[in-house]
């Protein structure tokens, strides 16, 4: 499926309903951005970290680091893949 978007004067764009609805997004979900060469992959991002809780055990912050170290350094990472 091919279809031309615009960008507003506040930088957004709306996504048809019906690549929505092919995606299966719905209003306030959010969206990974990721930037290949010249182009931008947009893909569902899922439920957030709620989606992944109690999966994978219980979770330690190393001595000598708050929560908000760990957020920070996860930002940083993050940033970094979707800019490559």
């Amino acid at each position: 499926m091919t279809t031309i978007v615009s960008v507003t004067s506040k930088r957004q764009i709306t996504l048809p309903k019906d690549l929505m609805d092919i995606l299966g997004v719905e209003k306030g979900d959010r969206l990974i951005a990721k930037k290949r060469g010249k182009k931008v992959l947009l893909e569902p991002a899922g439920r957030g970290i709620l989606e992944f809780a109690g999966k994978f055990g219980t979770f330690k912050i190393p001595k000598g680091k708050t929560l908000e170290d760990l957020i920070g350094e996860a930002t940083v990472v993050a940033t970094k893949d979707v800019l490559r």
